[in-house]
């Protein structure tokens, strides 16, 4: 794929990125944040939880699908499509008076998940080589600051405007990126392919992963169940039928092929080992700041206070997506995986030895967000490297698939975990909260999925010599390949 204009200096190409990208973590974090006020304006605890169940569930079903169609017919085209939509979907939230329209406004955020693989392949596809791996590390921490910041400014919009205000800034947001991609960055040359487009390669792919993570967000009721276990096994074979079509399709919409690549599946590996564990840390770290001390467990910190707890990813990001970006250009992706995969494995192990120290709980946290912003971008690295130039956005947005997936599942593992002992005092009321076994089991968790990331990032090659030939992708089916 090549572009049909010089390209901009890489700062003001990455600025317009970045807009970009900054429009889809608002509107993950602004929804997080938004919770409490929703839940005293509708006053139903359960409908509100949807705003972010759905909004994860169409994000998964739909990343791959999207970064795919960037590949096929221009990643900056199909990149202000998606933040049309998602900016569409908040001004129905923001213009809703019901809950049932702030859901359905969100829904259409959802498709904001194909916002960050379409900005690697934009990246792959304007930045010379010697530069990209370093500005993919900026990206990353663009990603764990934006993260941060916009917990803060969507609670400033809760605290001095009324809800609203909130959706509409997102929307301001998404038109700002689609201004800046307008402006600054090359439109794109669709990829040459021969034969029809595999649209029931799509048809059997977002309903798939969607039955999937929904099934997964009711299994609190048990496997048992037809809304849980029935749609978890039905999702699961529709997924096994997505898989043999695309295997037998000559010019497949996502090619599972990719993942025969060991230095692309090594690396969804890490990105779903951390998304089981070190991703959920807030449903274990967020209780345990705020559990009562009676407990003899928790801190007793109000929720003001246990929120700020987050705040050291935004710090980190500052200078740990530079850094990991620096390492992958001078020592290969790699090196950046073990140093952040390692970061988690100390950060989650310091609990078990001081679990109500606000001081080891902070320095964890601290590592942890240190790890995770190098993780993020390093494994982004890998995938953009290994990956056909044509299937670049396609490969980054099945990793995020597998994120979203792994996410959902650790969050029920995490939550099972959490609830393998508890505490109760008639005296104190009667909710229950989680004692000290059930941390050391949840820590225990968070420790070994980081161990697992660690090992995959020790399995990948190391990368070749300066000067040596690097293998050759090849071209996938049906397509020729115009990237530079």
């Amino acid at each position: 794929m090549t572009t049909t204009r010089p390209t901009p200096p890489v700062w003001l190409l990455m600025s317009a990125l970045v807009i970009a990208e900054i429009t889809s973590t608002f509107e993950v974090s602004m929804a997080f944040a938004a919770l409490p006020t929703l839940i005293r304006e509708f006053g139903d605890p359960i409908g509100v939880s949807w705003t972010i169940t759905i909004f994860f569930i169409v994000s998964a079903g739909t990343a791959a699908l999207f970064a795919r169609l960037g590949d096929l017919y221009g990643r900056r085209r199909v990149l202000m499509i998606v933040l049309a939509i998602a900016g569409l979907g908040s001004l129905i939230s923001g213009l809703s008076t019901t809950l049932g329209g702030v859901i359905t406004g969100r829904t259409l955020q959802g498709v904001s998940g194909a916002v960050l693989p379409l900005c690697l392949g934009l990246m792959r596809e304007n930045l010379a080589p010697k530069t990209l791996a370093f500005n993919i590390g900026i990206m990353g921490g663009v990603v764990g600051v934006s993260a941060g910041l916009a917990f803060l400014v969507a609670g400033y919009i809760l605290d001095q405007f009324d809800w609203h205000a909130m959706f509409f800034f997102s929307a301001l947001i998404a038109l700002a990126g689609i201004l800046a991609l307008w402006l600054v960055v090359p439109s794109s040359r669709p990829a040459k392919t021969s034969g029809k487009l595999d649209i029931m390669g799509g048809v059997l792919f977002a309903p798939a992963i969607a039955g999937v993570l929904l099934a997964l967000n009711t299994a609190k009721d048990g496997w048992l169940h037809w809304h849980s276990g029935g749609l978890l096994l039905a999702s699961l074979i529709l997924l096994f039928i997505w898989i043999r079509h695309e295997l037998k399709h000559a010019n497949p919409l996502i090619d599972v092929r990719l993942f025969a690549d060991r230095r692309i599946l090594l690396a969804n590996i890490i990105f779903a080992a951390i998304a089981l564990g070190p991703m959920v840390n807030p449903q274990v770290v967020l209780v345990l700041a705020q559990q009562p001390i009676w407990t003899g467990i928790g801190l007793g910190l109000g929720a003001t206070a246990a929120g700020m707890l987050k705040q050291p990813v935004t710090i980190m990001g500052l200078f740990a997506g530079p850094l990991g970006g620096r390492i992958a250009a001078r020592h290969g992706a790699r090196a950046a995986m073990l140093l952040g995969a390692a970061s988690l494995v100390v950060a989650w192990s310091l609990p078990l030895f001081a679990m109500n120290s606000l001081a080891v709980l902070l320095i964890a946290v601290s590592l942890h967000s240190f790890g995770i912003v190098i993780l993020y971008g390093a494994v982004s690295n890998q995938i953009v490297e290994a990956a056909p130039a044509s299937r670049t956005s396609e490969a980054t947005g099945l990793a995020q698939v597998t994120r979203s997936t792994f996410s959902a599942a650790g969050s029920q593992v995490v939550a099972a975990l959490m609830a393998t002992a508890l505490i109760t005092d008639t005296t104190q009321g009667s909710r229950s909260y989680p004692a000290e076994e059930a941390y050391v089991l949840a820590f225990v968790f968070l420790v070994l999925t980081s161990a697992v990331a660690f090992v995959a990032a020790w399995l990948l090659p190391r990368p070749s010599k300066a000067g040596e030939p690097q293998p050759d992708h090849g071209t996938p089916p049906g397509e020729t390949s115009t990237a530079r």
